[in-house]
């Protein structure tokens, strides 16, 4: 299912449900899967929600796709790649309006070259991370140079 789909916010009843367990013993098995390095779990910054459900859950590693996944959705791969990146030195939560919210005060959404900047107007500290494209511009940055973060 992390292969084929287009991240999104997690729904628990419909993702235990497909699963075939209760939401409680899949709870258990994606901790062991992020502690074991298969998945990231993104979660809110704030409230006690994001205790109890995960917000996005990605693979571990962009590579693993390559692995596990006969066809891999892009924007997954792209949103993989950008956590595993940033998890070396920085905090990384969901947000609302974008993709993700790091160190609580830098705003990202990540995307391919056909993104605009409609999710982030108005948003002060964010930004495009596109895919595709070689050089960045005002608020645009491309997705390869957050490789050098790791």
């Amino acid at each position: 299912m992390l292969c084929s789909t287009t991240p999104y916010e997690v729904n628990k009843s419909k993702l235990s449900a497909s699963a075939g367990v209760s939401w409680s013993t899949l709870s258990k098995y994606l901790d062991y899967m992020q502690k074991g390095s298969l998945l990231n779990i993104v979660r809110s910054s704030k409230g006690y929600k994001t205790i109890q459900i995960p917000n996005k859950v990605l693979l571990n590693n962009p590579n693993l796709f390559a692995v596990l996944c006969a066809k891999a959705d892009v924007g997954a791969v792209r949103e993989s790649f950008m956590v595993s990146q940033l998890l070396t030195d920085h905090q990384v939560h969901y947000h609302h309006q974008c993709d993700f919210l790091v160190d609580d005060k830098i705003i990202l959404e990540v995307g391919g070259k056909s993104k605009d900047g409609k999710q982030i107007v108005g948003l002060n500290d964010a930004y495009l991370a596109i895919d595709d494209i070689e050089s960045g511009y005002d608020n645009v940055i491309p997705l390869w140079l957050f490789g050098f973060l790791y």
